[in-house]
């Protein structure tokens, strides 16, 4: 089989983005690689059928290569337009998006932008910190993440993403106290127990040797145990093989290899947000009924393995009132079509001014829930 390359460059603010598409015969799958200033950011597989011809063959190389410049040029030119339109909203959105798409450079500087806009937009504080731990920049996520956490201190996912930065830092009995918070918030937080555990293995390896602490790996293993019978994304071979190490009193082979186990799972988080957040870039008015279904959708199979998780909870209320707005607001441009059509018809204009009042109550309240979630 015939193997095509293509390659596309890219240059925004002195750096160099870089787009790579093949078709690997053994894969039977279209390759597509993102690189920034010389660094892989993203990695796209698209199986293929093992027969095709090679017009076929290099057809879809080529839909599958201008879909991923496509998107990086998308990126980049709503992050001109949003970081010069000043709406706090909007940049919170693109920079998850950007975020997901490991672009954090960006990413930093779309939130950063956020919350000089809005000081109280506590999401954009949190995911600040997060692309700031991303970037290594450990002392300036854990400012930012404590800011959300002050903000919101009822939200278990701040409590968890502080908690692994004060990790990062090595400040073990901080990370304890944020993230014992966490599960006392929400008791099946998956996350939050392994980063307990990966909080007691590295305060064991801080202080190795002391009879004293002895059982902390034991705590570790608990927590191990906890986050991975709660959640099975773990990935299963890493972690036996992290565990092992554990049982065996190699702590610094099984931090090592949690660590791993962690970030294995971060990406596939990412990869299955990615595309979900792409879309607040993709649609000019930032949300569509597509969107919205699809969050519902995951949130309701996040709901079915984590039932007792509020936040997902409150996040799919807002997204079921989010689908209703849009639903009065079809509603409202058919009756305006209606009359159109025929001005003459008094009951329909009648109702149009019921329904225009009401979609101006709905978008209020909204923006109330948004101010204060």
């Amino acid at each position: 089989m015939e193997t095509y390359h293509l390659k596309s460059k890219l240059v925004e603010n002195d750096k160099e983005f870089v787009i790579q598409t093949n078709n690997d015969a053994n894969l039977g799958a279209i390759l597509s690689t993102v690189y920034v200033d010389g660094q892989v950011t993203e990695k796209v597989q698209c199986p293929h059928p093992q027969e095709m011809n090679p017009e076929e063959l290099l057809s879809l190389v080529k839909l599958t290569h201008q879909e991923q410049k496509w998107e990086i040029e998308t990126l980049l030119d709503a992050y001109r337009k949003a970081l010069a339109g000043g709406n706090a909203e909007m940049v919170y959105h693109l920079g998850t998006a950007f975020f997901y798409k490991r672009l954090f450079d960006e990413a930093r500087q779309l939130f950063q932008a956020a919350v000089t806009l809005n000081r109280d937009h506590h999401q954009a504080f949190n995911y600040l910190g997060m692309t700031q731990l991303a970037l290594n920049m450990v002392a300036e996520a854990i400012e930012s993440c404590s800011i959300a956490v002050e903000k919101r201190p009822a939200f278990a996912d701040y409590r968890n993403n502080l908690g692994e930065a004060l990790l990062a830092d090595n400040s073990c009995q901080r990370a304890v106290r944020e993230l014992e918070e966490a599960v006392r918030i929400n008791l099946y937080y998956a996350d939050a127990y392994f980063n307990l555990g990966l909080t007691f293995v590295l305060d064991a390896l801080n202080i190795e040797g002391s009879v004293s602490r002895a059982d902390l790996p034991a705590k570790a293993a608990d927590y191990f145990k906890k986050a991975s019978l709660i959640c099975p994304d773990y990935e299963a071979t890493l972690l036996e093989e992290a565990m092992s190490a554990l049982h065996r009193s190699d702590l610094k082979g099984a931090f090592s290899v949690f660590l791993k186990v962690r970030e294995a799972k971060k990406e596939k988080h990412r990869r299955e947000f990615a595309a979900f957040y792409m879309k607040f870039v993709m649609y000019p008015d930032w949300v569509s009924e597509e969107v919205i279904g699809d969050r519902i959708r995951f949130l309701q199979a996040e709901i079915e393995k984590n039932p007792t998780y509020v936040d997902l909870h409150t996040e799919l209320a807002r997204c079921f009132l989010e689908y209703a707005k849009l639903s009065w607001q079809e509603g409202l441009q058919q009756y305006k079509k209606t009359l159109q059509i025929n001005p003459s018809l008094t009951r329909a204009q009648h109702c149009l001014d019921k329904v225009e009042r009401e979609y101006e109550n709905i978008g209020s309240v909204l923006s109330d829930i948004a101010e204060k979630s």
